[in-house]
């Protein structure tokens, strides 16, 4: 039997470029007053050529993200793991989920800027824009890492699932769409360690072509992959892989300048965190010394279990200093804990307390004496949890859990 003929758009352009059907008009009648028409005058129906070009130069069709606005995506948060002084703020005016973004983060109160982020992403109007509606993931995945809520970051950033697809990047310019710190984020919080080392490679790879392509943004790339280098390092010692970490710190490349005191005090860390003392104490002993690189000393000693030499260095630190360092003191005062001087600790520790300062350590390690020093640090502790409330909001965090106070 043969085969019937079928016609798709493609035969149907060719036909008409091929064959084109001649245009003819009526011959006028003699009763008639309408002369013949002018040809020249009569629009000609565009060619292929023509079609494609127009097509070319209004731009292909905006991408479709709404899949990111679903509601089912963000989760609830609790406030069961939140020390009762901090369910309420202390303010005359408290700020509400309805506060603008900029206002929370700047002071601290990174849960409710992250619930904030969810309702301006699922509630109308609904954002349209890539840019704007990367940057609201961004805020709401890292406000969640910064509450120690990582599982469920882990679980909303799914939604983006193969952040390296071509759907992406713009297909006009080739730029990627996300912007380079959701993208860091985004290979942090997906998969396991061999995951992140894969994808802190890829991103490498970009980095390296960016360096050597933009000469005007050559420092910021430059930093950018020196960063993912010392992520690399850490999902190595996470995975427990030590000898892969150790290799791959002895292959980075260390610039010069500021970039190589920022790098050299990130490696001496991370030598220190995987054990190699001697490549710690080589990489501080490398160029010049300045005050940053000079506090990681005694975090040597402290590593190597000297305690005593500890304070002694600490001591000199703080002597040396003109304003009061919170990194000095409290690592001066985790050594007199370690030496058996625990009123001489805790007497530093609630001094920087009283300072306004109420970081993690700070407050774990003064809870840690309260247990060593009464029965009833239950009460101490919420007595801290208290003051610490009572402190003004800043950039650094408000907001503290349970954990934060050993309750």
């Amino acid at each position: 039997m043969p085969r019937r003929a079928t016609r798709g758009p493609l035969d149907a352009d060719e036909c008409v470029t091929s064959h084109p059907t001649p245009y003819t008009y009526p011959p006028p009648t003699p009763t008639s007053n309408l002369s013949t028409p002018d040809l020249r005058n009569v629009p000609i129906p565009a060619s292929p050529a023509t079609a494609n070009t127009l097509v070319a130069s209004l731009g292909p069709p905006p991408k479709d993200f709404s899949y990111i606005l679903r509601p089912e995506i963000y989760h609830p948060l609790s406030q069961i793991d939140i020390p009762s002084p901090f369910r309420a703020s202390r303010t005359n005016f408290p700020p509400t989920i309805t506060t603008p973004l900029p206002t929370l983060l700047s002071t601290g109160h990174f849960r409710l800027a992250a619930l904030s982020a969810a309702r301006i992403l699922t509630t109308s109007p609904l954002p349209t824009s890539p840019s704007e509606i990367f940057s609201l993931l961004y805020i709401r995945l890292a406000c969640l890492t910064l509450i120690n809520c990582n599982a469920l970051a882990a679980q909303e950033i799914r939604c983006l699932e193969d952040i390296n697809s071509s759907f992406y990047r713009d297909e006009l310019t080739g730029k990627h769409l996300m912007p380079w710190e959701l993208r860091v984020l985004a290979v942090r919080l997906q998969g396991d360690g061999r995951r992140k080392v894969s994808g802190y490679f890829e991103l490498a790879r970009e980095a390296r072509g960016k360096v050597m392509d933009r000469r005007e943004e050559r420092k910021v790339w430059s930093e950018r992959l020196a960063d993912l280098g010392v992520g690399v390092a850490n999902a190595l010692v996470e995975m427990g892989d030590w000898q892969g970490a150790g290799r791959h710190l002895r292959s980075l490349r260390v610039g010069g300048g500021e970039e190589r005191k920022l790098i050299r005090g990130r490696l001496a860390l991370l030598w220190l965190r995987i054990g190699d003392l001697e490549a710690a104490k080589r990489m501080l002993n490398e160029g010049e010394e300045d005050r940053e690189l000079k506090l990681l000393r005694p975090l040597v000693s402290m590593a190597d279990g000297e305690y005593e030499k500890a304070v002694g260095e600490w001591g000199a630190l703080r002597d040396e200093s003109k304003e009061e360092n919170a990194v000095v003191m409290q690592n001066l005062a985790v050594c007199l804990l370690y030496t058996g001087n625990l009123q001489e600790a805790q007497s530093l520790f609630e001094g920087l307390v009283d300072h306004g300062q109420s970081f993690h350590a700070l407050t774990f390690n003064l809870s840690t004496v309260y247990e060593l020093c009464t029965e009833k640090s239950r009460v101490k502790k919420l007595e801290l949890a208290e003051r610490v409330a009572a402190q003004e909001p800043t950039d650094l965090g408000w907001e503290k859990a349970n954990l934060d106070f050993k309750l």
